[in-house]
Formats: structure tokens, sequence, C-alpha cells
């Protein structure tokens, strides 16, 4: 019967493991960043602000929903009889707070705002991306390439492609 529980608590482990998605790198990219083109534009950051993107309401529900098997399996291995709901239902709502925590401070990324002008135009374009790790926060006034398409992004001159 324990070995059970041990293999459903296993089970439901590995089901948090794909919430554990890193952004933030520009040297990857998703399965929808393929294939994508897009017009390259000489422009220069005329407005930057730091912001965060947030954890999507899919993956705190997965992360809450898994955090109560969890719980209630680990509580569902001690005591017996009504102690053993009793202490299910503990650990399972302990579990989903602590799985809906977690995902929540996993999915949160630092990113920023920025507003571009295109070079020898008027034309402005606002994106939100990621701080990337090799660029770190951009400042108002740093001149680089914008990428307009289905990924928009900046990327200040001097950094690899």
């Amino acid at each position: 019967m324990k070995i059970q529980h041990y293999a459903m608590l296993l089970a439901a482990a590995t089901l948090l493991l794909p919430s554990c998605e890193s952004m933030g790198d520009f040297d990857k990219v998703s399965t929808n960043q393929a294939n994508v083109a897009s017009q390259t534009l000489p422009a220069t950051v005329i407005s930057a602000t730091q912001t965060t993107i947030d954890t999507s309401s899919t993956s705190r529900n997965i992360g809450t929903g898994v955090g109560a098997v969890l719980g209630a399996g680990a509580g569902s291995l001690l005591g017996r009889g009504k102690g053993q709901i009793v202490s299910a239902a503990g650990f399972g709502l302990a579990g989903a707070l602590a799985g809906r925590y977690l995902t929540d401070s996993m999915g949160r990324t630092t990113a920023q705002r920025l507003t571009v002008q295109i070079d020898g135009s008027k034309t402005m374009y606002t994106v939100v991306q990621p701080v990337y790790k090799q660029f770190g926060l951009i400042p108002v006034g740093t001149h680089g390439m914008f990428q307009l398409g289905g990924n928009s992004q900046f990327i200040p001159d001097g950094a690899s492609w």
C-alpha cells in the first residue's frame, strides 16, 4: 500500500517540472520563435521602465493542483482512520499553498518595457522583453537593432547575434 503512495507522489512531482522553465537567456529560443521572419531596423531607446512578466494562470493552477496532490499523498501516510483523513486534508492544503507560491516565484521574470525610435523616422515601437542576462538593464539612449516581427525585441549594439 505504501509503495503505491510513493509512486503517486513521484508521478505528481514530475508534473511540476515543466513549469520550471527558464526565461531571460538571449541564446535560447522557444519553439514558437523558430521559423519566424522579422525585419531588423536600427533604433534608439527613448524610454525604458522595469516591469515583471508574471506567471500564467494555467501554470499557477497546475502548481496548486500538484502541490495539493503531493501534500495529500504525504499526509495520507500519517495516522490511521479519521486521523489519516485529517492529516491528508491538512497536508493537501499546505501543499496547495506551497505549490502556488513556488509556481508564482519561479514564473516571474524581470523585464523591461522599451520604447524605441527607428533611426531617421518618427516611427516608434514599444516592446516588453525579458532582461537578458547577456545585456542587463538597457538604459535610455542605447542604440541598437529592433527586430520587428512575430517576436519583436531590441538588441543593443555590440551584442552577439
